[in-house]
């Protein structure tokens, strides 16, 4: 593995770079004279437009964005992070001392397909603003509206339009073109759903808009030159640059490639510059030229050197020798043993080019077993312990990505399985591979053929399968007849088996036990902590367990000759496995029922780990004698028992310890010290790896293993040339989202490394207000959102009970500083986010009987800003209706929006007809229990003594209902819909949803802790045919809500929908149900 290791690292770096070479992945970059700036690993840089080497003007550690020239050339407008939060700033052209234009604490960190806040988008024509798209609307946290930042400083304010992506002012400043969807960081290629971007204009004068164009796909970043808009369209396939009249007509195709889509265009009005293929484009429409900017960026490119780290906290694998004395580790792609007391961690694989995973000890202690990429492809190893000599390739037929291998008992074979549902053993010695099974079928709880475990004579192999019924059966293979047998029945579900190490028993879990937990709402229920531990002799006339027992004599039989190793017997015994009858023999271990998982068997009991949703993991051990579970230890996230049964490898999180297997492990006494976990990480060496892996884990993991026909070879050629010239580990995210973009698909998502450089967070404070400057110099509370304050989610700081603020009190000083003459309010606030400050407040701008109130700030008003648009909503549709309509919002299909689902039947179901809002709904799980609880209507009515009649649902409607929709309902909330016009529950109203119906459940992580996530289900209807995902889900009555409609207050589709359940109940007037007399007549007629 060593040569084919230095051969990597010849390919990568044998042929240094010229210093004359040209510098891709240039980012985000903007134009003005004969200058451009962009963005290169984090930092901005300026070059001229004819090429050549560029200048660095910023070098912080979080990243400067989005640089943007004023109007007359003298500044840029950024976005960054230097005081702990993004937010706008300025500095000279030519380089110099930044200044700060905003304060309001920004949103935090989002991953990458939600970009970030504040994106600088433009400047005044007359210089005297910066444009920005701030993240402030009530629909979350991703949603931006534009505002201006006065470059003089002072508070921004909002444009005009109420929502915005890409934009540009015109020349007068009068106009804004722009697209009122912003989608430029999701990543998917020529969507075609709800989030399809048009582009519009809207005037700033007469508050009215237009739409330019009505495009299936995405038209967006668009921008003014010569009287002319510019844009980028994907109606050829790829994103390239077209152009039309201000009025939308006389369409023309501007750029022409094929390879690379057109990505981040900038215009000073005259010229435009974009990313293509990692480089910067200038397209000059005087000439109708578009040539590449030849720019070299010099330096030291800090993020990029080699560096050592402690890698325990990306620990991905583990085990522990035959008998305890060390554990191995499977860690950022390389192999390493600790010891459980004294001696050094070492490091046996130094591997920097390929990655090591899956890391298992041999039950003889000679080998370690495990997982490399060493040859392109995950192939099956095994090196010995100590790290002496080469290793040895087992495999040489992958093609999917494989599961961890697991050793048999005499360390001769070795059980894997992988990605395409198929298990496997394999002769170490000789490479054979023999095929065990394959299945069909997966369900919620168990998606792959992941646990498989061995008899202790090497001779079976128990396995977990899903099988026709969905339920997860065991099963066992013999070695010796290479069959398969079902063990348990299609009608229960079994996973985790074990088998006892003295050969009488097989363990596994179960949920046979049905659970009834009843709701605290109404009367309704589940079944919940379903599952049992259950063992089964393998003879059938094995020991069974859990006889009754009677205390006897036994008469001394005298001394017995020792066995002349001592009594010892390392031969194990023949496993004698009766297969008939073996669900006759299955008998219940004395534990509740809970949810056990990860069973590993000793001589004398069972280990397994107690799930506890929301308080952590419990290690206990099921004695067999005692016939009882202890508690081994608390926060357990994966334990390992040694060979012998004697020592277990215990895990919390980023902690390990080696302790006797026993209860009542003391974790501080047996932790283990990884400090010494270090090793030399060349991130250029590594990111070329992930960059294969992520490639790869989207090939084995994306639904479709055709890949939607796209030639996947050929896009990991065409991307991989970037690789070489990231700087920075978010450039790497970049080119994962482009990679997984050509997928054309939904639900393709990347998460950034937690080792991604980034600045100190330093949240600012927020009152829970719209805080506005006043005349006299200080300021004002204009207006205070209410709050839910039992809910810290939903607290308000000034309605908080003992603190005294209204609106239209002045706030005179903050923590004993004057407001008065500050520029921005948001400024005394800074590094103040939870934080107790002092407010001094007046009902009059004068410190003549001023107070002050201590209050607690907060770090969002996000969730403020949706619970006063909700109530708004709300009071707009009792209104509109006189009372008969209620109104509930959905904001997901995840914990909060069931949440608000319950809350909103039992505030509204007594109303006459139901307005459900799917806007926004930013998805989660799958809908189908929330489409359950909307389409119930009552069966009957209980009628107590001297009450009204309570139906029966108590969470039921009886009349019309209405769906509204838009492009931002996502995923689960492209579902909620289909499901909604699917029973004909009522009209879908609204635009079409985002169309994003395919799913995620889980795949491996890349060696850093970042990962690229695949979809791994999509959506088929019952007539067996693709739908939702990439068109979305249609209204029965399309209603845009028009920018300036909203802007003025108003809600178009909401409004059509009071008017659509008014004409409802109009038509079919409900009947009130009224309790009859009681019956008095009991004779027989």
């Amino acid at each position: 593995m060593r040569l084919a290791t230095f051969l990597i690292l010849a390919l990568l770096f044998g042929a240094p770079a010229h210093a004359a070479e040209d510098t891709r992945l240039l980012r985000f970059p903007d134009v003005w004279g004969g200058q451009v700036a962009f963005v290169y690993g984090g930092d901005i840089y300026t070059a001229a437009t004819s090429g050549g080497v560029a200048q660095r003007l910023t070098s912080d550690e979080g990243q400067e964005l989005y640089p943007k020239f004023s109007p007359d050339g003298q500044w840029i407008a950024f976005s960054a992070e230097y005081t702990g939060t993004r937010q706008v700033w300025v500095m000279p052209a030519a380089g110099g001392t930044p200044r700060q234009l905003t304060f309001y604490t920004d949103v935090g960190p989002m991953p990458p397909r939600g970009g970030t806040d504040y994106r600088i988008l433009d400047w005044t024509p007359d210089g005297q603003h910066v444009l920005v798209r701030a993240n402030r609307t009530p629909y979350g946290q991703r949603n931006g509206v534009p505002m201006l930042a006065p470059f003089a400083g002072g508070m921004e304010k909002p444009l005009g339009p109420p929502e915005t992506g890409g934009g540009m002012l015109s020349a007068d400043g009068k106009t804004y073109v722009y697209t009122p969807i912003d989608r430029e960081f999701r990543t998917w290629k020529r969507h075609r759903g709800g989030r399809a971007q048009d582009v519009w204009t809207y005037d700033l004068v007469n508050n009215t808009s237009r739409q330019l164009t009505d495009f299936v796909g995405t038209d967006h970043q668009p921008m003014w030159v010569d009287e002319r808009i510019y844009f980028v369209s994907d109606r050829d396939y790829t994103l390239n640059l077209f152009a039309m009249d201000i009025d939308g007509g006389n369409l023309s195709k501007v750029t022409q490639f094929d390879d690379f889509d057109v990505l981040w265009p900038s215009s000073d009005r005259r010229r435009i510059v974009f990313e293509n293929g990692g480089y910067i484009w200038l397209h000059d429409p005087a000439t109708a030229q578009t040539s590449r900017i030849p720019i070299q960026v010099m330096g030291d490119r800090p993020h990029a050197l080699a560096t050592f780290k402690n890698v325990s906290s990306n620990i991905e694998s583990f085990d522990i020798a035959p008998q305890g004395e060390r554990a191995v580790f499977g860690a950022r792609g390389e192999i390493f043993t600790a010891p459980a007391e004294h001696g050094e961690i070492r490091n046996i694989s130094h591997t920097p080019a390929a990655r090591e995973t899956s890391v298992a000890w041999s039950p003889d202690g000679r080998w370690i077993s495990y997982l490399s990429d060493a040859t392109g492809e995950y192939e099956l190893y095994v090196r010995p312990q100590d790290g002496s000599g080469e290793p040895r390739q087992i495999t040489r037929d992958s093609q999917v990505w494989r599961f961890p291998p697991v050793w048999s008992p005499d360390s001769k074979m070795l059980a894997f399985a992988d990605s395409n549902n198929t298990l496997s053993v394999v002769d170490v010695d000789s490479g054979r591979v023999s095929v065990v099974d394959t299945t069909r079928y997966t369900s919620n709880s168990f998606r792959n053929l992941t646990q498989y475990t061995w008899s202790p004579d090497s001779k079976w192999l128990a396995y977990t399968k899903v099988n026709e019924s969905f339920n997860s059966s065991i099963w066992v293979y013999s070695v010796a007849s290479r069959e398969a047998t079902q063990l348990t029945t299609d009608a229960t579900n079994e996973q985790s088996p074990a088998f006892d190490p003295q050969g009488r028993y097989l363990y596994f879990t179960s949920t046979r036990d049905w659970n009834l937990v009843f709701s605290s709402y109404e009367f309704n229920y589940l079944y919940n902590n379903a599952t049992r531990i259950y063992a089964a002799t393998l003879a059938a006339d094995g020991p069974a367990l859990n006889r009754p027992r009677s205390d006897e004599v036994i008469p001394d039989a005298g001394d017995k000759e020792e066995e002349k190793d001592g009594g010892k017997n390392d031969k194990p015994q023949r496993v004698r496995f009766d297969i008939a009858g073996f669900n006759e023999r299955v008998t219940v271990l004395d534990v509740p029922s809970a949810n056990y998982v990860g069973l590993t068997a000793g001589d004398g009991g069972l280990f397994f780990i107690a799930a506890q949703q929301g308080s952590g993991n419990e290690l206990h051990y099921y004695d067999l004698e005692e016939r009882g579970a202890k508690k081994v230890l608390d926060g357990v996230t994966g334990y390992a028992l040694s060979a012998d049964g004697k020592k277990l490898l215990w895990q919390q999180r980023d902690k390990f310890g080696i302790a006797d297997a026993k209860p009542e492990v003391d974790a501080g006494k047996t932790a283990l010290k990884l400090d010494g976990m270090e090793m030399r990480i060349d991130p250029r060496v590594e990111w070329q790896q992930m960059y294969v892996d992520g490639w790869r884990i989207l090939r084995d993991w994306f639904w479709d293993p055709g890949i939607h026909g796209q030639d996947w070879a050929a896009i990991r050629d065409r991307y991989a040339p970037l690789v070489a010239h990231v700087a920075h580990r978010g450039d790497l995210d970049y080119i994962f989202g482009e990679l997984g973009g050509e997928l054309n698909a939904g639900h393709i998502y990347v998460n950034s490394s937690p080792d991604t450089p980034a600045a100190e967070r330093k949240a600012g404070g927020l009152l829970g207000a719209h805080v506005e400057a006043h005349e006299s110099g200080y300021y004002r509370i204009a207006r205070i959102f209410p709050g839910e304050n039992w809910h810290e989610y939903y607290r308000s700081p000034l309605t908080e009970a003992g603190v005294n603020a209204n609106e239209g009190d002045f706030i005179l000083a903050v923590d004993g500083v004057s407001t008065r003459g500050v520029d921005n309010f948001y400024r005394l606030l800074q590094n103040k986010g939870d934080r107790v400050v002092e407010l001094t407040l007046n009902d009059r701008p004068s410190d003549r009987g001023a107070r002050v109130e201590r209050v607690k700030t907060v770090t969002s008003e996000t969730s403020l800003r949706y619970l006063e648009w909700v109530t708004r909503n709300r009071e707009r549709v009792h209104e509109l209706s006189g009372g008969r309509v209620g109104y509930i919002h959905v904001p997901n299909t995840a914990v909060d929006g069931n949440r608000e689902l319950l809350k909103g039947m039992l505030a509204e179901a007594r109303r006459d007809a139901l307005i459900i809002d799917d806007r926004y709904n930013g998805g989660g799980f799958i809908p189908d229990r929330m489409i359950e609880m909307l389409a119930r209507t009552p069966l009957n009515y209980w009628v107590w003594r001297g009450f009204e009649p309570q139906p029966r649902p108590l969470l039921s409607h009886d009349g019309p209902k209405a769906m509204l929709i838009n492009g931002l309902a996502s995923s689960g909330g492209d579902a909620l819909p289909y499901y909604f016009r699917k029973l004909e529950l009522g009209p879908l109203i609204g635009t079409r949803t985002w169309g994003g119906l395919i799913g995620i459940s889980g795949n491996p992580g890349l060696a850093d802790g970042g990962s690229i996530i695949p979809a791994t289900f999509r959506f088929l209807d019952t007539e067996g045919k693709w739908a939702v995902e990439d068109e979305g889900v249609a209204p029965d009555i399309e209603v845009i809500d028009r920018p300036e409609a909203i802007a003025a207050g108003r809600d178009p589709s909401l409004e059509k929908a009071v008017e659509v359940m008014l004409e409802a109940l109009e038509a079919n007037p409900p009947q009130r149900i009224e309790t009859p007399p009681a019956p008095t007549d009991f004779r027989f007629r």
